[in-house]
């Protein structure tokens, strides 16, 4: 529920939406208390960036409604790209990933995944067009060192290696 967090780190790389997906009710009850929390006056008085911020997040319960609201708003199916600190056989580099992103004839639009601290499910797996590689410390194999970020430190290392300066 890192929910101000994460949503700082998409402004700050120019992402356009930030979706949660939960189909938990008792979830939905706390997000909605957040979110709400950065509607009030005070809020917008005190933290006008992190209302801003906040203001990219959709909460929904499915990932079919974030795919449907992609494809509305591009007209095209989105690229569905996950991120795993398991190590997966092809997966892509985020050099090799950059690349492909700044290419200017890229019209397709991107959804990338970041699961909780349990990943995402293996039924998702057959929605996913590419694997990015995990994030490794100096190690640089999680089979020889400590490998496991929180989700919010993920999606900001993440974030810098595909939309940095």
């Amino acid at each position: 529920m890192d929910v101000h967090d994460i949503s700082r780190s998409a402004r700050t790389f120019g992402i356009r939406e930030y979706f949660i997906v939960t189909p938990i009710e008792e979830q939905h009850r706390v997000l909605g208390r957040i979110l709400g929390h950065w509607q009030t006056a005070a809020s917008k008085d005190w933290h006008p960036d992190r209302v801003e911020a906040v203001s990219l997040v959709r909460l929904v319960r499915t990932f079919e409604e974030v795919e449907t609201a992609i494809r509305e708003r591009h007209g095209e199916d989105p690229e569905v790209v996950l991120t795993d600190a398991r190590p997966k056989m092809g997966a892509t580099s985020y050099s090799d990933y950059r690349k492909l992103l700044e290419d200017p004839s890229r019209t397709r639009p991107l959804i990338l995944v970041f699961g909780t601290g349990w990943g995402v499910a293996d039924s998702f797996y057959p929605v996913v067009d590419r694997i990015l590689a995990p994030v490794y410390g100096p190690e640089g194999d999680s089979t020889k060192g400590y490998n496991h970020l929180s989700v919010r430190a993920a999606v900001a290392i993440i974030l810098d290696r595909l939309f940095g300066k």
